[in-house]
């Protein structure tokens, strides 16, 4: 309620403020009331949003000397806005409260920036302004410094500072950060599984140990697997990166970071002049964006996007700030050789992604002279050590990324022998962590026709999936290899799972397959529908159209509240046996629609003369359950009737722990079939 009601007198005095400042002498009357409104609505918001402060700080780990400030402020400025309301209407203290009105005004903006450290941390609004007076690099920074804190900042230091330190853990400071907080050190030298800070990474975003917490940027699967592989090596804050083994999975990690994006601008300041603002407009498309590096910066960044839209015209047309060209992102376009004959016209050029282009390396000689390129990532092309040999002699060249090429080990060695400037990383991540396969799907939709091929399928190649038919889950050890299409002649509930090796299974998928079963000469409806959910009346029962279970006014539903839902179904002129029936329901708990609480089947010769062969009470659930389009097989004794009636009636109650206990439930049909 806090970060609600605070805005409330900020927003308030802002308005008295210009109010008082622009008010006219004829309108001083009105103006004197509304003032006076607005006051009294300030002194009661600023001092509510003081009490929910206090509130609030009781229930987080903020820090003490900025967290007293922030409520000595706060406490002060609700008092000042009942001063200023009281001496709004004595008229020999204007002096005293427009002084007062000053200070407020002083106090506000005291308190909302003791606020900001508190939120956010002490250097919020700077830090994107401040410029580090040392760059870090790869060489003259340890790997903390240089790839795991920069993580640490993005997503983990807002809760995490001097100002605010959550469970009592600080990692603005080093030292703080090895000391650990209320539970101790976070992490286990050696055992990222065992460590707390990567498991709150796994927890369910809803639960409240998750982190960093729901509403904040999550770490990516990179992010998470750097951090588990610094853990991994040891924890070690002052190693550099030079000093892991080539072998080492972090020293890979590190590399496959920096293949996967341009470095972070270093604010250089460059002599070239700045392209138009109208240009660079007319630059971007939903496939390209041309960005300046950095703010007021007139180096410019070009990043394209879907291969499938790449033309070579949009690599032609940027020929206009070809002086203005930094960093130009290419990865996974199908750019060939002889496109390297545009990007040499970009004479500033110092970091060139082309990685999983097109290239086979005979364009590289286009290059050399692009004096001020610095990295260039060629991973997943077709090059061979050979092409290198255009561009390793460039005087800025520090970095060249080949993992995935045909380039062997030994031709690194020789390179990297010739020309020792330049790091030539062959190395990229491997992810060793465990993860969980997606669900397979069912590739039929609707109502199938008898026998016909039911296919199950997964995205991923390579996948095993097993099924069951009779209720039970299915695992590795238990369940049918789907190997070929099913066939069913009534309709069936498929229980299935997705395996491979080296991956957890994925989790169980449900699903019910509605085969088309007997024609009957008629189906009527016996009882209407609620007014809001007709369909498309008795022929909806037999349309062959499925209802969408969170779209209750579709055409393919009957809807049933205070009366039950009672069908016939004719056959007469045939002779049919009949041993099932199965009603099609839509399961929503939210919207009260359940199964039916009682089905009964009533038979005879005509629709006169009937009676009651199969009274049932369908399970019931006993919590929230998925929403869904399920069927309610109903078993009969093989028989030869002329007509049968089906009564499904609506749950009379609901239960207690639904929140609508006690009162009536739907039952939603949207299909009948015989078998």
């Amino acid at each position: 309620m806090h970060p609600l009601v605070l805005h409330l007198p900020i927003g308030a005095i802002v308005f008295l403020v210009v109010l008082m400042l622009v008010q006219k002498d004829n309108d001083k009357v009105v103006t004197h009331h509304v003032i006076h409104i607005g006051l009294l609505l300030t002194s009661l918001s600023a001092s509510a949003a003081a009490l929910f402060g206090f509130f609030l700080s009781l229930q987080s780990d903020y820090g003490p000397e900025v967290l007293a400030r922030h409520k000595i402020s706060g406490v002060l400025l609700s008092f000042l806005c009942y001063a200023a309301l009281l001496l709004h209407n004595a008229a020999k203290k204007k002096s005293i409260f427009f002084g007062i009105g000053i200070l407020s005004c002083l106090v506000l903006v005291f308190t909302g920036h003791t606020g900001a450290v508190l939120t956010h941390g002490d250097n919020f609004l700077l830090a994107p302004i401040s410029k580090s007076k040392i760059v870090l690099t790869a060489d003259n920074a340890s790997v903390y410094k240089y790839a795991v804190e920069p993580i640490l900042e993005r997503k983990c230091f807002t809760c995490h500072n001097e100002s605010k330190a959550k469970g009592g853990l600080i990692m603005t400071s080093v030292d703080k950060f090895k000391a650990g907080g209320e539970n101790g050190k976070p992490w286990v030298e050696g055992d990222p599984s065992a460590s707390r800070m990567i498991k709150a990474f796994y927890l369910p975003l809803s639960e409240e140990a998750h982190m960093p917490p729901d509403g904040k940027p999550q770490l990516t699967r990179i992010e998470i697997a750097a951090l588990k592989a610094w853990i991994k090596s040891g924890a070690d804050f002052e190693k550099k990166l030079s000093q892991f083994d080539d072998g080492d999975s972090l020293k890979s990690m590190v590399a496959a970071i920096v293949a996967a994006q341009p470095p972070p601008p270093v604010e250089e300041q460059y002599t070239f002049e700045a392209a138009s603002e109208y240009v660079v407009k007319n630059l971007n498309t939903p496939f390209r964006t041309v960005l300046p590096l950095y703010q007021n910066s007139p180096a410019l960044q070009v990043d394209f996007f879907v291969r499938k839209s790449f033309e070579k015209k949009a690599l032609d047309e940027l020929s206009v700030i070809k002086d203005q060209l930094v960093v130009l992102n290419l990865s996974k376009m199908p750019v060939e050789d002889k496109d390297l004959s545009t990007i040499k016209l970009f004479v500033n050029l110092e970091y060139l992604n082309l990685n999983f282009s097109a290239i086979k390396g005979d364009g590289l000689a286009e290059l050399g002279g692009l004096k001020n390129l610095k990295s260039i990532a060629l991973a997943g092309t077709a090059i061979g050590a050979g092409s290198l040999g255009y561009i390793l002699s460039l005087p800025n060249l520090r970095d060249v990324f080949v993992w995935s090429t045909k380039i062997s080990d030994t031709q690194l060695d020789s390179l990297s022998t010739l020309y020792p400037k330049v790091s030539i990383i062959n190395s990229q991540f491997n992810d060793e962590s465990i993860l969980k396969l997606s669900k397979p799907i069912l590739d039929n939709e609707g109502v199938v026709q008898s026998n016909a091929d039911i296919r199950l399928k997964h995205p991923m190649p390579g996948v095993a999936i097993r099924y069951t038919l009779d209720g039970s889950e299915p695992d590795t050890l238990k369940g049918l290899v789907y190997d070929h299409p099913l066939k069913f002649s009534e309709t069936t509930v498929i229980k299935a799972r997705a395996c491979k090796e080296s991956w957890y299974c994925s989790g169980v998928y449900e699903v019910t397959c509605f085969v088309a079963g007997l024609n009957p000469t008629q189906v009527e409806l016996l009882t209407q529908p609620d007014p809001r959910y007709r369909g498309q009346g008795q022929a909806s029962l037999v349309d062959r159209r499925k209802g969408v279970p969170d779209v209750l006014q579709e055409p393919s539903w009957l809807g049933y509240r205070n009366e039950p839902f009672v069908a016939g179904i004719s056959f007469a002129g045939q002779t049919a046996t009949v041993k099932q029936i199965v009603l099609s329901y839509g399961k929503n708990i939210g919207a009260f629609c359940f199964p039916p609480e009682e089905v009964e089947v009533w038979a005879g010769e005509n629709k006169n003369e009937l009676r009651l062969i199969k009274r049932l009470k369908p399970d019931q659930p006993a919590g929230n359950e998925p929403q869904g389009v399920r069927a309610l097989f109903i078993p009969l004794e093989p028989a030869s009737y002329s007509y049968y009636k089906v009564v499904a009636k609506p749950v009379a109650k609901l239960p207690a722990w639904h929140n609508g206990k006690g009162q009536k439930g739907w039952v939603f049909i949207d299909e009948i079939f015989v078998y």
